[in-house]
């Protein structure tokens, strides 16, 4: 059997883009967009938040930075990592991104053309008076709402997408795209990366926080 690596890699980048927006836009009532029912309205957002996908060990580094509120359960903490590294996702399921000007970046406007032609997101852009771009908005589609539901019950491989996405938004959905920036950037391997150079994976520095927070080895 032969397995077209792109196409997968586009499929893959597709899916996890699109329920980035859905699971994260706010519910949507503007007239002038009747046919929607969500909307995103930041660029900066899907992309922070679409890296902590792609990278699981930084996703539990920051879940463990967590550890030092007191309003955090870590006993679920401390279990979600768990599942995460014994389920050897930081292997099977990172997908590298490149170091960019401001933090990870990956053009994603293949994959947003690709939602409006099936009629799934509605893609607007506002600029100022001098024509610079100022603000990028995603539109969920009452069509997109509608798939979705079925799909995620009949397809159980885009389950897992769902979950990690409402996973991410328990924790930092709060959080505007910059300061998921400032996050990642607090990291020193991820700040470091030369630019254009892929950001390097951090297992080694979870484990070692996760051995000093619990006591116990991962």
């Amino acid at each position: 059997m032969n397995i077209d690596y792109e196409e997968l890699r586009h499929y893959k980048d597709r899916i996890r883009i699109f329920f980035i927006i859905y699971i994260f836009s706010e519910p949507c009532n503007d007239q002038n967009y009747d046919d929607c029912c969500r909307v995103l309205h930041t660029e900066v957002k899907i992309q922070k938040l679409d890296f902590l996908i792609r990278n699981p060990d930084y996703l539990c580094f920051e879940l463990l930075e967590l550890c030092n509120r007191n309003d955090m359960d870590k006993k679920e903490i401390k279990d979600i990592i768990k599942n995460i590294f014994y389920s050897h996702e930081p292997q099977i399921r990172r997908i590298e991104m490149e170091r960019f000007f401001f933090g990870a970046y990956e053009d994603i406007d293949h994959v947003i053309s690709f939602l409006v032609s099936v009629g799934f997101v509605r893609f607007i852009t506002k600029r100022n008076s001098v024509l610079k771009l100022t603000e990028k908005s995603y539109y969920v589609t009452n069509l997109a709402d509608e798939k979705i539901r079925l799909l995620t019950d009949n397809a159980p491989h885009l389950k897992w997408y769902m979950e990690r996405c409402l996973l991410i938004k328990k924790y930092f959905g709060a959080y505007s795209g910059t300061q998921l920036k400032n996050l990642q950037y607090k990291i020193d391997r991820y700040r470091d990366t030369t630019y254009r150079e892929y950001i390097q994976n951090i297992e080694d520095l979870v484990r070692q926080k996760y051995y000093e927070e619990f006591g116990e080895i991962l």
